[in-house]
C-alpha cells in the first residue's frame, strides 16, 4: 500500500500536462527564495526521476519517519509517485516564512489542468525540506 501523504506531496510536482519548466524561485529574493527553490529542486528530482535526491535532500525527517512507520521506503514510495506522474510541473506562487517554518503555495500542472495547493517546510541547517501538504 502507498503511503498517502508523501504521494500527495510528491503528486504536486507530477500532474497536469508537461511544458517546459520556469524556474520560479527567481521571482522571489532571500530566504523566500530558498524556499521556492526547495519546492523547484523536487520539480527537477522528479524531471530526472531522482528518487535519491528527494529522500536524502529534499524531504524532512519527520515526513521519512511517517513512511518507516508505515512499512515502506522513501525511495519506493518516490519511486511509485513518479510512475504514477502525468507531468513534472511546479510553480511557486507564494512564500510564507514563520521561524523556521514555511509555507509555500505552489500551482502544479498547466494549461487548463492546473491546481493549487501548499507545501510545509521546516529548516533543517542552512537548508528547507518538505514536511508535509497542507489542506
Amino acid at each position: 500500500m502507498r503511503p498517502p501523504l508523501l504521494l500527495c506531496v510528491l503528486a504536486l510536482a507530477l500532474t497536469a500536462c508537461g511544458a517546459a519548466p520556469r524556474d520560479s524561485a527567481e521571482e522571489f529574493t532571500g530566504a523566500e527564495r530558498a524556499v521556492a527553490a526547495a519546492v523547484e529542486d523536487l520539480e527537477s528530482a522528479a524531471r530526472d526521476n531522482d528518487s535519491e535526491a528527494v529522500c536524502t535532500k529534499l524531504l524532512a525527517e519527520r515526513l521519512l519517519a511517517t513512511l518507516k512507520e508505515r512499512g515502506t521506503t522513501c525511495a519506493t514510495a518516490v519511486e511509485d509517485a513518479f510512475q504514477d506522474a502525468d507531468s513534472k510541473d511546479l510553480t511557486v506562487e507564494d512564500v510564507t516564512i514563520s521561524g523556521a517554518t514555511a509555507r509555500a503555495n505552489v500551482t502544479s500542472g498547466t494549461g487548463g489542468k492546473t491546481k493549487m495547493d501548499t507545501l510545509a517546510l521546516e529548516k533543517v541547517g542552512a537548508t528547507w525540506r518538505i514536511s508535509s501538504l497542507q489542506a
